[in-house]
């Protein structure tokens, strides 16, 4: 089966400072160099061949990328699904160029006070971050919020999913990575995530609770499959393997006259030999990267399978619920067609 997905980053450049996130400071990454457009696109066709589905610009702050509007629409016009995660306080700059060119619009937001949002961030960007999701909302997007949970924050969380409600945006609410050193959640903190999980409004990824609790991937036995689901493209034009996060070969991406290899390379005895001991390494023991785990669980049918299939199904009920929200006087018919397609979401999850 080939990649579903394509974790895409444009920069590595961000003009917040996460405490969670070393992106934009670890040494490695300030001497990258971002790829041209042109680049870009052509391992986006490579991409439809080799058979990818989504795509997900992530970075760093993919808004920072200079020609983002040119990329995204490209994607669409490839056919991608598209994923694009950023901070939102950088979105009223380029809101109505990409508008119609994202369907899955991610906003970071894990706090409901401007103060604890500058220590976290380290700027002030809260109240830009509201007007942001506003705005979004008011040239016809729909957007979610991204909330990460760390033992300091996890037990606040819930004003965060009163705010989202107010604002009828679904929260994606999600633990801290394990990586940069952050402390993870521990018992408690996911009782209260597996708590928040059943409010209106809110999506958890059950699979996600059931393998952390069960201590993440083993490299005796391997749940991950970040090679085979998910392919990483950094700024510089390389392939990472096995991933961003753990990457120990960084592949260099060959064009030549328009055309990428990155197909080619995937499918290459190199690539393949990599991808036949994913999640057996070292550092793959104990490992929860979410950003891996969520494609790596669509297949074979096991616990994690069915309880990732069930926390999609929450997430379709909770988009259609948006989307009625939003409505202004809608008709009877409407109505009716709007509760058949929860009741048909909800099915999933039972």
């Amino acid at each position: 089966m080939p990649p579903l997905m394509c974790n895409y980053y444009l920069t590595y450049k961000c003009n917040s400072r996460c405490t969670y996130c070393d992106i934009p400071v670890n040494p490695s990454n300030r001497k990258v160099k971002e790829a041209a457009a042109e680049l870009v696109i052509e391992n986006m066709v490579a991409l439809r061949r080799l058979g990818v589905k989504i795509i997900d610009f992530t970075g760093g702050e993919p808004l920072l990328y200079p020609h983002l509007p040119r990329v995204l629409a490209a994607a669409k016009e490839l056919g991608f699904f598209v994923s694009l995660a950023n901070s939102g306080t950088l979105y009223s700059h380029m809101a109505r160029e990409i508008k119609g060119l994202v369907d899955d619009l991610k906003f970071s937001l894990s706090t409901t006070e401007p103060s604890a949002y500058h220590k976290e961030r380290g700027i002030d960007g809260f109240d830009k971050v509201i007007a942001s999701i506003e705005l979004a909302q008011s040239i016809g997007e729909k957007p979610s919020i991204i909330a990460t949970a760390t033992p300091t924050s996890i037990f606040s969380m819930e004003a965060v999913v009163k705010l989202a409600q107010r604002l009828n945006v679904p929260v994606l609410l999600g633990p801290v990575f394990d990586c940069c050193g952050n402390e993870l959640l521990q018992q408690q903190g996911l009782k209260e995530l597996d708590r928040l999980s059943k409010l209106a409004n809110v999506c958890v990824n059950w699979a996600f609770l059931e393998f952390f609790r069960d201590g993440g991937n083993s490299n005796k036995k391997p749940r991950c499959r970040a090679i085979s689901s998910t392919i990483v493209v950094s700024p510089d034009d390389r392939l990472l393997l096995p991933c961003y996060h753990a990457h120990n070969e960084r592949l260099q991406i060959v064009h030549k006259d328009g055309r990428s290899n990155l197909d080619d390379l995937w499918r290459s005895e190199q690539v393949q030999h990599k991808r036949a001991l994913e999640g057996t390494w070292e550092f793959c023991q104990g490992c929860t990267l979410w950003c891996y785990f969520e494609t790596s669980f669509l297949w074979p049918p096991d616990k994690y399978f069915w309880l990732n299939l069930k926390s999609k199904g929450r997430w379709l009920i909770e988009r259609t619920k948006q989307q009625l929200r939003a409505r202004s006087a809608p008709s009877q018919a409407t109505q009716q067609q709007t509760a058949s397609e929860v009741a048909a979401a909800e099915s999933v999850t039972r």
